[in-house]
């Protein structure tokens, strides 16, 4: 996969999530009876151990994937580099 596949990807979904999350907040909340409305809403996390560990997961797929686009940075260079090198020697 290049660095520009990898970059349209990415900006593809991220535009996914924009338009969603725009959907989601134009869409008006569901209403619910009188009597269960002084409740608050419940949340996601059970308990901070579950949010801690959902963050840590994110946290080092992140790190996972700067190490990818990193190496692929790094090997789309050397092949750039030995280009230079061929055209540059042929002159010499």
């Amino acid at each position: 996969m290049t660095l520009q596949n990898e970059q349209e990807r990415l900006v593809a979904q991220t535009l996914a999530v924009v338009q969603r999350l725009a959907q989601q907040a134009a869409t008006p909340l569901p209403t619910t009876s009188s009597s269960s409305s002084s409740m608050p809403p419940r949340l996601r996390y059970a308990n901070k151990r579950d949010l801690r560990a959902e963050m840590q997961a994110r946290l080092e797929a992140f790190r996972n994937r700067q190490r990818f686009l990193e190496i692929e940075r790094e090997a789309h260079y050397q092949q750039a580099m030995q280009r230079i090198r061929a055209v540059t020697e042929s002159y010499t």
